[in-house]
């Protein structure tokens, strides 16, 4: 299913859902994302010291949680304690980190909205990988899905164990590079500093989807869609979703 999608049409991403109004990566975050209409939802993946996978772009706690210390020394139970939502604003107080399986009840019922999972670099990212992997194919969603890591050994044993769609970097921003590794990549995420017509061109020519991120006003927007990107990550969908509908292209 994704991959008819970025064949046949320009995809807009919720950034950690709707992270520019709402708490990042919570359940509240998703659902308003789907409601405002975004195709694809992009979320980051850390495990728990109990092994639970949770939903959270951060290594440690304290930015967006009460908490404080790295993630992976906290037990689910433990983390579910903590209130996600107070530090954007005391109205989402008493929100949670959610777990994976929560993220995916979530998203199952809405057959159309297709996920970027991300897999946080750590010492146990392919475990987190494997554990997410079962956690789809468990919810039958994994066509709808592209797996993503800033470390290569987990974008190459995506493609090297799964065969399914993996989305990676530039040799630069990557770490475990190894020689075959790009060619691995299915899609490729680019800075919003790097998109330009070349940048973009250079990886369609190799087959490779280049996805820019993360375009939040109308000029961003503009200019990746003008360079020929085929799917933007917003932090604010709203612009993009303006734009594409004006155009006729959603």
């Amino acid at each position: 299913m994704i991959r008819q999608a970025l064949e046949n049409r320009f995809l807009i991403s919720g950034h950690r859902g709707y992270s520019a109004k709402y708490p990042e990566n919570t359940l509240l975050s998703f659902a308003q994302a789907i409601e405002l209409g975004v195709d694809m939802l992009e979320l980051d993946l850390h495990l728990s010291r109990d092994g639970v996978i949770m939903l959270m772009h951060d290594a440690t706690l304290e930015r967006t949680t009460n908490g404080s210390g790295p993630l992976s020394d906290y037990t689910c139970s433990e983390l579910k304690a903590l209130d996600a939502g107070g530090w954007k604003g005391a109205c989402f107080e008493g929100l949670k980190i959610p777990t994976f399986e929560e993220f995916c009840t979530l998203v199952k019922p809405h057959s159309t909205i297709l996920c970027s999972v991300e897999i946080k670099p750590a010492a146990d990212d392919i475990a987190c990988l494997d554990a997410a992997v079962a956690m789809t194919n468990a919810f039958g969603i994994t066509d709808r899905c592209v797996f993503t890591s800033f470390d290569a050994a987990v974008t190459d044993h995506i493609h090297d164990t799964y065969g399914l769609p993996n989305l990676g970097y530039w040799d630069k921003y990557m770490t475990n590079v190894q020689p075959e590794s790009g060619d691995k990549l299915w899609s490729v995420g680019v800075p919003m500093v790097d998109v330009n017509p070349e940048h973009i061109a250079m990886w369609r020519a190799r087959g490779i989807w280049p996805c820019a991120f993360c375009a939040d006003t109308d000029e961003q927007v503009e200019q990746c869609l003008a360079a020929g990107a085929a799917m933007v990550t917003s932090n604010d969908p709203l612009p993009a979703l303006r734009i594409t509908r004006a155009r006729g292209m959603r």
